[in-house]
C-alpha cells in the first residue's frame, strides 16, 4: 500500500493513481482542509488521518504509519519522481506555446514546497532560456522568496494563516530548493485580500473556478507585483477545489 501526506491536490492525485492500480492508499490531511478535498479523496477508496497542524506533524505521521504498515510513503514535492510528474506541466505549455508560435518572457507559479515551480520552470528554461520563472507564495508563507534571497533555506515563523491552504508549508523542499534555485529569477508575494479578488474577477471574467492557492499566480499579475508591459506572461491557474461556501462569499463581497 502507499501513505501521502497532503493538504488535498497532492492527497487526490494519489488516490486517484491508488484506485486505478487497486493498491490500498492511506492520505494524512489537515483536518481543517476544505470539505471538498477530503471528500474527492475519500470517493477514490482512500483512508483518511485527520490530523491538527498546529499541533501535529503530518511528516511524523506519515512516516510513523509508512513504518509500521511497510507502506510506501509518497512525498507531496521533495522527490524526483513526483516533480518530473509536476514537470508535465511545463511541458503541456511548451507544446501550447509552440503550437502559437509564442515566445514566453515571464512564468509565474504558485508554490508550496516547491515541486511544481520546479518541474515545470526545469522544463520551461530548457526550450526558452531568456524565460524569467517567478514563484508566488501568499504574504506570511513566502519562504521560497525568502530562501531565495539569502540563498539557504528559510522556515517560515508560521504564526499567521492564509485561505490558501494548499500553500502553507513552512519550507522549501531540500530538492526543490536546489532546483528552483538554479530555474527561478525570484519571488513574489501576495495578500489574501489580492488574492479573493482575484477569485472573483477569475469566476466573472473568464468563467473559471479557482481555489485560493491556484490563484496567487494570476494575483500577483493583476496585483501589479511586477511588470509585465510589452511581456509575454504564462500564468498557471492551479485547482479548483474551493467550497462552495467559502466560494460564495468571495463572489458576493466588493473589492476595491
Amino acid at each position: 500500500g502507499i501513505v501521502a501526506y497532503s493538504s488535498g491536490n497532492h492527497a487526490q492525485a494519489v488516490a486517484c493513481a491508488s484506485f486505478n492500480y487497486g493498491i490500498q492508499a492511506t492520505i494524512v490531511m489537515p483536518e481543517n482542509a476544505p470539505k471538498i478535498k477530503i471528500e474527492n479523496t475519500k470517493n477514490y477508496g482512500a483512508n483518511i488521518v485527520l490530523y491538527n497542524s498546529k499541533t501535529e506533524s503530518r511528516e511524523v505521521i506519515g512516516n510513523k504509519i509508512a513504518s509500521e504498515t511497510g507502506k510506501t510513503l509518497i512525498k507531496p514535492y521533495d522527490d524526483i519522481d513526483i516533480i518530473i510528474g509536476q514537470g508535465t506541466v511545463g511541458k503541456e505549455i511548451t507544446e501550447q506555446l509552440k503550437e502559437k508560435n509564442i515566445i514566453p518572457d515571464i512564468y509565474l507559479c504558485c508554490v508550496s514546497g516547491g515541486g511544481l515551480i520546479a518541474g515545470s520552470s526545469f522544463y520551461l528554461k530548457n526550450y526558452f532560456p531568456n524565460i524569467e520563472n517567478y514563484a508566488v507564495e501568499p504574504v506570511e508563507f513566502n519562504d521560497t522568496l525568502l530562501s531565495l534571497k539569502q540563498k539557504c533555506i528559510v522556515t517560515n515563523k508560521n504564526t499567521s494563516s492564509s485561505i490558501c491552504d494548499a500553500l502553507l508549508v513552512s519550507q522549501p523542499g531540500e530538492i526543490t530548493f536546489k532546483i528552483n534555485q538554479s530555474t527561478l529569477k525570484g519571488g513574489l508575494d501576495v495578500s489574501d485580500q489580492e488574492v479573493k479578488k482575484t477569485i472573483k474577477i477569475l469566476a466573472e471574467t473568464l468563467k473559471v473556478l479557482v481555489e485560493p492557492g491556484g490563484a496567487v499566480a494570476a494575483a500577483a499579475l493583476l496585483s501589479k507585483k511586477i511588470k509585465i508591459i510589452d511581456k509575454t506572461v504564462v500564468v498557471v491557474l492551479s485547482g479548483g477545489n474551493i467550497d462552495r461556501e467559502l466560494f460564495s462569499q468571495i463572489v458576493t463581497k466588493n473589492y476595491e
